[in-house]
């Protein structure tokens, strides 16, 4: 027999009994697939910028600081500080993906040779809608509290049901909605301190499905089925779930005079423990837990009033998502699987100006450079580049007290190319390797986006 076929052979009462292939698969295919559910969207892997219409017409630059509505309160409590009146803010944002894959190279199984057309999938993340709501109350001249609803994370992306890659590509979702109440506290003159609690709902749902690679199972002549045929369209991954978080935010305003001032803020990091079912390959539908911490952001921002019709303003912001270094995941009291991650810290710089055509009419522009934490780690469920912003935005005063705020953003990615394991022949024992070869599928993404937001703000 020759040494491959011993190979097979040694292997064999491993494979022969599929349900316990199945079992071993359990723990790296959720592994992986939650992985990728966790982060991308907004900025840098499932972050979300878009908070405001006013902040999208300027790609959010000084948005700690301006405090031109009462969206402000979604980056900095203690801006409220510089109302003098009460104010209201509802916005929705509108989110128009063009993410495209394609395919480079794909595994290599006992030499079958995919073709690599079947890895084109375009519109891989779907339009989205995302609303806001805020309301700041000054309750004097020292003291005002306000209240937010808005979502910081979020991503979806869904490939086909028969994607060829479908153990990589499927369905990732992420929902979150964070609840904020603030209040601020204005020392002086010059200086004003913030501070937020947050609340945070997730909800999280990924599938995954075999894909091609083992769709005719592997055959051996002279030894035999060593792995039983799964038919691409095959769960693997079904797992949904939900939780909440708790966390705060700080905030301070400087105020130099009332044309130049700067901003401070801190938001912390919160835990999300995905409580929910899990179900796949072989695997009857059971309990199953995953944390996940929600990356803290600091945020500096400045605001100068140049002259009486234009302003100039910039922001730079941080986001730790080097606390992203591993996965857990349980089913009860038993670890379920354990991942390395290894995110990087990134940053986010923006500058805007501003200009008052008059009384009734303001324009905005601004432009941003968005980093990627997925630097060494790609994946196609997480399409994930550095990005540039293009922003343009107005506020029309309809009287007074109220006014409509216009937003639009290009955001442009970078072209990357990412190399993915497949979930299910990772999970052959390393002394097939020989056989098996190239484990891997190798995709180039292509990404942009076309942002548009309004927003109502009214004044009492």
């Amino acid at each position: 027999m020759s040494r491959i076929m011993k190979c097979f052979y040694k292997n064999f009462l491993f494979f022969h009994n599929f349900r316990e292939l199945s079992m071993r698969l359990q723990k790296s295919i959720l592994a992986a697939a939650i992985t990728l559910a966790t982060f991308n969207s907004y900025s840098a892997s499932f972050q979300l910028n878009e908070t405001s219409a006013s902040g999208l017409g300027r790609a959010f630059a000084g948005d700690a600081v301006i405090a031109d509505d009462a969206a402000v309160l979604a980056r900095n409590p203690a801006a409220m500080a510089l109302f003098d009146k009460a104010a209201f803010s509802l916005a929705a944002t509108y989110v128009d993906p063009g993410v495209n894959i394609k395919g480079i190279d794909a595994p290599d199984l006992l030499g079958a040779d995919y073709d690599v057309s079947e890895l084109k999938q375009d519109g891989v993340v779907p339009t989205a809608i995302v609303p806001a709501m805020y309301f700041i109350n000054p309750v004097n001249d020292t003291f005002a509290y306000g209240v937010a609803f808005n979502s910081n994370f979020g991503l979806k992306s869904e490939y086909d049901n028969d994607y060829a890659a479908g153990s990589i590509g499927g369905k990732t979702d992420l929902k979150t909605i964070n609840a904020n109440i603030s209040g601020s506290y204005r020392i002086n003159e010059q200086l004003s301190l913030g501070l937020g609690l947050n609340v945070v709902y997730g909800e999280a749902e990924l599938i995954r499905h075999a894909g091609r690679v083992l769709e005719n199972g592997v055959t051996i002549p002279g030894v035999g089925t060593v792995v039983a045929p799964v038919p691409g369209r095959t769960e693997i991954v079904n797992m949904a779930g939900d939780d909440f978080g708790y966390g705060w935010n700080i905030g301070v305003v400087y105020e130099i005079n009332k044309n130049h001032r700067f901003a401070l803020t801190y938001r912390s990091e919160v835990e999300l423990a995905f409580d929910g079912e899990f179900s796949g390959l072989g695997v009857q539908e059971q309990a199953a837990s995953l944390s996940v911490d929600m990356p803290a952001i600091a945020e500096f921002s400045g605001f100068h009033q140049l002259t009486e019709q234009w302003a100039t303003h910039y922001s730079i912001m941080y986001t730790q998502w080097s606390s992203f270094e591993m996965l857990e995941a349980f089913t009860g009291d038993t670890l379920a699987f354990e991942k390395q991650e290894n995110f990087e810290d990134t940053y986010r710089f923006a500058l805007g100006a501003t200009y008052d055509v008059n009384q009734d009419l303001v324009l905005r522009l601004g432009i941003a450079f968005d980093q990627s934490a997925a630097v060494d780690y790609r994946s196609i469920s997480i399409p994930d580049s550095d990005r540039l912003w293009y922003s343009a935005g107005a506020t029309y005063q309809l009287d007074n007290n109220d006014s409509i705020d216009f937003g639009v953003s290009y955001i442009n990615g970078d072209n990357v190319i990412v190399t993915e394991e497949d979930a299910l022949l990772a999970q052959l024992p390393s002394s097939l390797d020989g056989v098996v070869g190239n484990k891997d599928w190798n995709f180039s993404s292509e990404g942009n986006a076309l942002i548009i937001a309004i927003q109502y703000n009214k004044t009492f």
